[in-house]
């Protein structure tokens, strides 16, 4: 018996919603990354990481990775690039999640999480894309929608995907089903959670107190003496690099005509502004009818509806969508890649305003007319040239700057070549000052890459290409410069300003502890404070991890509010710069009667988050028993 026999024969449903596929038009949810490969050749078998012993493949990462770039293509209507999409990490975290993904199902099979074929027809039989009336669609409608899938899919893979993620469901549910929530810690985080209380601050800060203080010199001397640690140089590096300098091979690039055309020509898609379109439709389903009927009745109202009438009183009257029905047929936005093909060909062909003829798709018959149109203007060449040229430039220098340090680095054994292979190449090699970690060097700019390696070298070693601000260097260490606490005589002046920046501190909690004794023995909190011509900030009803006023984001603090009776006044607190003064006004305690509305969300709401803290927390001590490796290399060929 097969899958789909089986699923035929099946006569319920579950009651849980896997959330696993997307599927275009329908739009289910799954993560990408379980979806199968397609078959892959040549470079594409290549393996970009292993996990386990298990192979993750360039054309396996390649296919998860231009679902993604689609994926926020279609969100953005067309202005996330796959540029952008890698300046922003996503294929490193891509693969992060393909290897967890690959270290949670081998742990799964080493825990002995098995799922039986009738659990996968029930699984695949419960997603709501592949119902109508509560009903599976049947074999046919199936295996389209699996065709309509990019890439497409066999019955077999989606099938395998189905496995996986019920697998890993299991494995979470294993690992994590002993943990509870008690009735106390819920209402204990209830009470945190919506504990309201109204106070007022003073805050003394030290900077206020500075005026009129003084450091004598046996004070400087007294704190060099007693914390000379915190004045130490750290170890700095003196380097000789060469430097292929990228923006000056940019300048020196002067791209042809020709070249002009031919990139213009072939990135036409750069330079149109996405069509972005609002649509709606009638749908006519064709289940059990003659279609030549159908086809009659999509005819008759499509003539209605190009000859004036409301489109949206004919999709309430006559569209079988149960979705959109009610909404006059509105669909919304579309975006490319989001709806079938022959759905979607048709409505981007139309113009503003425009009643398509019927169209016939796997859901039935559909009039479509376009509500909102925009875009799809392509800018003429003479516009863009100069942009054209920028980017010609930019790859020709970058390619040239690619070639130097790649020959560079073939001649560079050592720190004696530098050199000549600069010299053959018309480089400078130049020289830096001392600097240390995290600080400019002199004549490559800032670059964490470049003294994190040179911390690494001895001198006489040599280190490239590094990639720089202005491109690759090769790089050099000539000097070591050990650390050392200087003479106070160096410092003196940031040594004299903590003294005074100390002492006013002092000023500040000495005041700040008459005050609050002061306030906390008066019979009024607002009079006391107006006596004193004290600077008050006051707050209303404030919750926990809200900004109180005067203060900010302070645990401490925060702790303090809440933890006092009303009318109370607290003893100062230290917030760094500062001593405040606290004092309740008013509290309002957490609802009873909400907390007996909400415990069992609550209780779901905090269990879902330990249990997944505690899941996290298990599958890195599982991928620490494994051996992982990643080609960084590969990486960044794949996405290039």
């Amino acid at each position: 018996m097969t899958m789909l026999d089986r699923m035929r024969r099946h006569k319920g449903w579950l009651k849980w919603s896997l959330g696993l596929v997307v599927l275009a038009f329908v739009g289910v949810g799954v993560p990408a990354f379980l979806q199968p490969p397609p078959p892959t050749i040549g470079a594409l078998d290549d393996v970009l990481a292993e996990v386990g012993g298990q192979s993750i493949t360039v054309g396996e990462f390649q296919n998860l990775y231009r679902q993604q770039l689609q994926n926020y293509q279609a969100q953005s209507g067309g202005q996330i690039t796959a540029e952008i999409l890698q300046s922003m990490g996503i294929d490193r975290q891509l693969l992060e999640q393909m290897i967890d993904e690959y270290a949670a199902l081998q742990e799964a099979t080493r825990l002995g999480v098995t799922v039986s074929d009738a659990e996968i027809s029930e699984a695949i039989i419960a997603i709501p894309a592949f119902q109508q009336n509560g009903q599976f669609i049947g074999e046919e409608a199936y295996i389209q929608m699996l065709r309509l899938q990019r890439p497409p899919m066999t019955p077999g893979q989606f099938e395998e995907t189905v496995r996986r993620s019920l697998m890993l469901q299991r494995l979470q549910s294993a690992v994590t089903n002993w943990i509870t929530v008690t009735d106390d810690e819920l209402e204990r985080e209830h009470v945190r959670r919506n504990e309201r209380v109204r106070v007022s601050t003073v805050s003394f800060r030290a900077d206020d107190f500075r005026d009129g203080i003084d450091a004598t010199d046996d004070d400087v001397s007294a704190l060099f003496d007693q914390n000379a640690n915190d004045y130490l140089v750290p170890e700095k590096r003196r380097l000789r690099f060469a430097l292929i300098d990228i923006p000056a091979l940019k300048e020196a690039s002067i791209p042809s005509d020709t070249d002009v055309q031919a990139y213009y020509d072939n990135n036409q898609d750069r330079y149109s502004d996405p069509t972005t379109l609002r649509a709606s439709h009638i749908l006519l389903r064709t289940e059990g009818k003659e279609m030549t009927e159908v086809q009659a009745q999509a005819e008759a109202i499509m003539t209605e509806a190009r000859g004036g009438a409301d489109f949206a009183e004919l999709a309430r009257q006559y569209s079988e969508d149960d979705g959109t029905r009610d909404a006059g047929g509105d669909l919304g936005q579309i975006a490319p890649g989001q709806m079938v093909p022959e759905f979607e060909g048709a409505a981007f062909a139309l113009s503003q305003d425009e009643v398509s003829d019927p169209v016939t798709s796997m859901f039935g018959v559909h009039i479509i007319k376009a509500t909102e149109k925009s875009g799809g203007i392509t800018q003429q060449l003479d516009e863009v040239r100069d942009n054209i040229i920028d980017i010609l430039k930019q790859e020709s220098a970058d390619a040239r700057g690619a070639a130097l340090a790649t020959a560079m680095a073939a001649e560079i054994t050592g720190a004696a070549d530098l050199d000549a292979a600069a010299l053959r190449r018309g480089l400078e090699v130049q020289e830096s000052g001392f600097a240390g970690l995290g600080e400019p060097i002199l004549g490559l700019g800032f670059s964490t890459e470049v003294t994190s390696q040179a911390f690494q070298l001895e001198e006489g070693q040599i280190a490239g290409p590094i990639q720089t601000p202005s491109g690759p260097a090769f790089v050099t260490v000539t000097g070591i410069q050990a650390p050392y606490v200087p003479p106070l005589e160096e410092v003196e002046g940031r040594v004299r300003d903590d003294v005074i920046r100390r002492k006013a501190f002092v000023a500040a909690q000495e005041r700040a502890a008459t005050i609050a004794a002061q306030l906390q023995g008066a019979d009024d909190f607002s009079t006391a404070v107006d006596a004193e011509a004290l600077q008050v900030n006051d707050s209303d009803l404030i919750a926990r991890g809200t900004t109180i006023p005067g203060v900010g984001l302070n645990v401490e603090v925060e702790e303090l509010a809440f933890s006092l009776d009303v009318g109370e006044t607290s003893d100062p607190v230290l917030t760094g710069n500062a001593a405040v003064i606290l004092h309740v006004h008013e509290r309002e305690e957490a609802s009873a009667e909400d907390f007996l509305n909400i415990r069992e969300q609550l209780r779901n709401e905090i269990l879902s988050d330990r249990q997944g803290q505690f899941y996290r927390a298990y599958m890195e001590k599982a991928k620490s028993k494994i051996t992982i490796n990643v080609d960084m290399a590969a990486l960044a060929q794949a996405v290039a």
